[in-house]
């Protein structure tokens, strides 16, 4: 498969081109040249594979100049470690509908799923190509640890995570911060995530021609994390009840969403892609009204989807050559629900009293949206665990008692530095840790 930029159809590169060169020169986005449509028997054949071996059977799809044994075994390694029994979890709820769980991994978010593969194959490039790797990370929570976590071992690689200061949970944070690593580099911005976002592009800008390393962002710009979300969607799809699935997604930078979308262009059996949003309502806003305008982010409960633009989005739209008055591809395969903060506080309160049930304040956005619209025939897919924004939760329902699996992060040591929006003074100290 080759891929180019969603600017210049005519830069078109190989798998491990756009690996090392996550935004192109004209600082747009890689996106496939062709999505590959795959015949309805080798669909059907899918389904009687393990996860491990259907990830492989995706992947090498989507990825060239690796050997299908280096490919296979990169993907064995970053499942088998796993601390779970299962990548992922697909358990029936009512009315027909579904609840994917993402959360199995070491971090206790969905982002490990695509984090660990991304780390692995990674490290394989390293050991062949003598150079060094800078990686950033910007943050609205649980990308961080994710990312943290999958690095902390790599002796050539040195990982910079950006996060909003006091824009995260506590958990989340220290989930970052209390990984103390030589090559981990925590990093507190004065800002939102799109702060954050912007900060890191620049950086790339300034410091992208150093021929000693290379430059790497592990967002889900990062077209490998797309690949890895895009297997889960195209395996849940083959192994729930339903001839055709919707899929509630709670949507921050729009890689989950954007991942179910190519899954369904391949041929899977997926419907509509609901994308689920809260006061910052961007992607709502556009899918419903066809309106393209940027609000001034609002910090709320569900942090890790108080996002405005989604970098992801502009990957839908491209890939669509829309235009405003040209929404029949959005509205053929999207829909939105809108979630405000209020909904989602009343909503933790209405399943904790109804069902004896926590969730956290992200899956809830979407599940809000299934009983809102009594809707059926939909897979929830949920994307963080409750543990998390414990402290948030326990305002809303404040006689809960639950176990905290986590509790020695609280006794940790924490390091981060903290830094204003000046480039200079910040461009100035990634230099010196080169």
């Amino acid at each position: 498969m080759f891929y180019n930029s969603i600017n210049n159809k005519l830069d078109v590169k190989k798998f491990s081109d756009i690996f090392f060169s996550s935004i192109p020169k004209n600082k747009t986005l890689f996106f496939p040249f062709k999505i590959l449509k795959i015949k309805k028997f080798q669909i059907s054949n899918f389904k009687k594979l393990n996860y491990v071996d259907f990830a492989f059977s995706i992947s090498r799809l989507f990825i060239n100049n690796i050997s299908e044994e280096d490919l296979y075994n990169i993907i064995k390694e970053s499942y088998n470690n796993f601390n779970f029994n299962m990548v992922l979890n697909i358990n029936k709820i009512f009315n027909n509908n579904f609840f994917l769980n993402l959360n199995n991994g070491p971090t206790l978010t969905f982002k490990d799923i695509a984090m660990i593969p991304l780390s692995n194959i990674l490290n394989f490039f390293s050991k062949k190509i003598d150079k060094n790797f800078l990686i950033f990370c910007a943050t609205s929570g649980d990308t961080g640890s994710a990312a943290n976590n999958s690095f902390k071992n790599f002796d050539k690689v040195k990982l910079f995570t950006f996060y909003p200061f006091n824009m995260i949970s506590n958990i989340q944070r220290k989930q970052i911060t209390t990984l103390i690593k030589k090559n981990i580099k925590n990093i507190s911005i004065l800002g939102n995530f799109d702060t954050s976002q912007f900060l890191i592009k620049k950086i790339f800008e300034n410091i992208k021609n150093n021929k000693k390393i290379f430059l790497i962002s592990v967002n889900s710009i990062n077209w490998f994390r797309i690949i890895m979300q895009i297997i889960y969607y195209c395996f849940c799809s083959l192994n729930i009840d339903n001839e055709k699935t919707n899929f509630i997604i709670p949507s921050g930078n729009f890689g989950n969403s954007l991942s179910a979308f190519i899954a369904k262009k391949m041929g899977f059996p997926i419907n509509k892609i609901i994308t689920c949003t809260n006061d910052n309502f961007f992607l709502d806003n556009f899918i419903k009204n066809n309106i393209i305008k940027d609000y001034l982010l609002k910090k709320t409960i569900s942090p890790s989807i108080d996002i405005s633009i989604p970098s992801n989005f502009l990957r839908l739209v491209s890939c669509n050559n829309l235009k405003k008055n040209k929404m029949n591809e959005i509205n053929k395969n999207f829909f939105s629900d809108n979630i405000n903060n209020k909904n989602i506080i009343s909503s933790i309160e209405y399943f904790y009293n109804k069902y004896k049930k926590i969730y956290d304040p992200h899956t809830i956005t979407s599940l809000t949206s299934l009983i809102k619209n009594e809707k059926k025939n939909n897979v929830v897919v949920s994307t963080s665990y409750p543990i998390k924004f414990i402290f948030s939760i326990k305002k809303i329902i404040p006689g809960l008692k639950i176990k905290f699996n986590i509790k020695k992060l609280f006794f940790l040591n924490e390091k981060y530095k903290i830094f204003s929006q000046n480039f200079n003074i910040l461009i100035n100290f990634i230099k010196k840790q080169i």
